[in-house]
């Protein structure tokens, strides 16, 4: 696994050591998990400035409580968790302050082409029907993907992110994938995520 990508057991090292006032163990967490918290957020928010504001306050609300907050278990999922809950806040904040700015009330997740990676020119045509039918799944289902396959977010952790069971994160995953294998794109699909996830690291 690549160093950006530190297993769970890693991660919970650096809590541990942040717990006892880890600065630096502290930072490796920021720069493991930064990206991925950077793409949600900015889809979430439809603004990278926003997103990358929305993070640094994270981070930082957390390392202020982290004694009251104390052990976590999983920590990836917990900092996802957090990060959601934190623009759902700022995204009710906004709408009340009637800012005039691009931005929904609940999460709304699109996609790009840049995310689907196809290395043969042949094939490209296929990044653009699988980016436009991914942008046509409902809000939630869009997000389960995301989380899933992009994030490689386990459906028990997408189901603590987005405060429903598991059974509702199942659900959605399963009606967006059977929407790809009705277009005849779920192989192609599947294979895209995996080379995305090696360009990745």
């Amino acid at each position: 696994m690549d160093e950006k990508q530190p297993d769970n057991e890693k991660l919970q090292t650096w809590w541990q050591q942040s717990l006892d006032n880890d600065t630096a163990a502290f930072g490796s967490i920021h720069a493991a998990l930064f990206d991925g918290l950077y793409g949600y957020a900015a889809k979430l928010l439809n603004s990278g400035e926003l997103a990358d504001d929305t993070i640094q306050d994270l981070f930082i609300k957390i390392w202020n409580k982290r004694s009251s907050i104390g052990t976590i278990q999983k920590i990836k999922p917990f900092f996802y968790t957090s990060l959601r809950r934190q623009v759902l806040n700022q995204l009710r904040d906004l709408k009340l302050k009637n800012l005039k700015i691009s931005l929904v009330t609940q999460p709304d997740i699109e996609f790009s082409q840049e995310e689907i990676l196809i290395k043969n020119e042949d094939a490209a045509g296929l990044k653009e029907k699988i980016t436009a039918l991914l942008n046509t799944l409902p809000a939630r289902q869009r997000e389960v993907i995301y989380l899933h396959y992009f994030e490689d977010l386990s459906l028990t952790q997408i189901a603590v992110i987005m405060s429903i069971n598991h059974q509702s994160a199942m659900n959605l995953k399963q009606r967006a994938l059977q929407k790809m294998r009705t277009e005849n794109l779920l192989s192609i699909f599947l294979l895209l995520c995996s080379l995305y996830k090696v360009g990745k690291f």
